[in-house]
């Protein structure tokens, strides 16, 4: 990113606007270019550069596709980023994306491919500059949009457990994804299956790839909807219920254990298993499940894992106890 940090009005000013309002223009700036392509010239277009002698429809199937990604893009990721407590950390990854989605469909698979409908250089054109135009765009956001300076340290310090030199303390948590998460990524998932099935029955069996999307996230939902998180002599570690992934900070590498306050959106930029560059410039590591308190534990080189699990202050004392020895 820039580095220019300013407080958190501005923040969430410039995110709102990269997120909403630009892309938002964007889509009805492209909306404008098709109609008025479309009123003027051929009623019927190429809408698919596939084999077959059909290969023509109206030309507002083009504002139709514009219209049916643009508008639900900037509304899901606007509403994350108007929920969003902070505009620091990964924030400026959800603008970036918006801005990308949103240039590489409303200029390369609208615009593009309406401008340049009857050339030979269609589709391949329209939508490799639309790829091109929508990385630049991305990363342009994502290294213009500024950030919250951070405030105060959120870490809330605790006491080591008071361990004798024949006790052992322990502790051990449970963290699961919230249902809504899961839901959300489960019906993804079911309508890629749908498109692919229906894809399938109309074009053929080559299409099968198209598959490996949904089964992909079903694998990663069943993957990291449950971990388990232990703190004791042989360190922390967070652990999913298949065994991997896999973190783990050994008592040697213990540096503190801590409290914290844990925004997903703001800290990591999602939920989940994440990882950032933390405020301190070190890798983090997160599997975030909800808004609230956390337990962040700190190596000796400063990087850091955050777990948002219940009564994390347990947690923090018994991980103390072994740090501090």
């Amino acid at each position: 990113m820039s580095g220019r940090i300013v407080d958190h009005r501005a923040a969430r000013r410039a995110a709102l606007i990269a997120t909403i309002w630009v892309p938002l223009a964007i889509v009805v700036a492209a909306e404008i270019v098709i109609v008025g392509v479309g009123a003027t010239g051929s009623p019927q277009l190429i809408t698919h550069w596939g084999a077959g002698s059909d290969r023509t429809g109206p030309w507002w199937t083009y504002a139709i596709l514009v219209a049916a990604i643009g508008f639900p893009v900037i509304a899901f990721i606007g509403f994350f980023m108007v929920r969003a407590t902070r505009m620091a950390g990964m924030n400026a990854w959800m603008p970036a994306i918006a801005m990308g989605i949103t240039v590489f469909h409303a200029i390369g698979m609208g615009v593009g491919s309406v401008v340049l409908n009857a050339s030979p250089l269609a589709p391949a054109l329209p939508l490799a500059g639309g790829a091109i135009l929508a990385a630049a765009a991305g990363l342009l956001t994502w290294w213009l949009l500024p950030r919250e300076a951070l405030t105060a340290e959120s870490a809330q310090a605790v006491d080591a457990l008071p361990v004798r030199s024949s006790e052992v303390a322990g502790w051990t948590g449970r963290v699961e994804l919230p249902a809504w998460f899961m839901a959300l990524i489960a019906a993804a998932a079911a309508v890629l299956i749908v498109l692919g099935v229906s894809l399938l029955l109309t074009v053929g069996p080559r299409l099968w790839p198209i598959f490996l999307s949904p089964l992909l996230l079903l694998l990663v939902l069943l993957d990291t909807a449950h971990v388990v998180v232990t703190a004791g002599p042989h360190g922390f570690i967070v652990r999913s219920a298949i065994g991997w992934p896999r973190l783990h900070i050994p008592p040697a590498s213990l540096a503190k254990a801590a409290v914290v306050a844990v925004d997903p959106l703001a800290d990591f930029g999602g939920w989940g298993f994440r990882w950032v560059i933390g405020p301190s410039r070190k890798g983090r590591w997160g599997f975030v499940t909800r808004r609230g308190p956390g337990l962040e534990v700190f190596r000796r080189d400063g990087r850091s894992i955050v777990v948002t699990v219940d009564d994390p202050g347990t947690a923090a004392a018994v991980l103390e106890s072994y740090a501090t020895k």
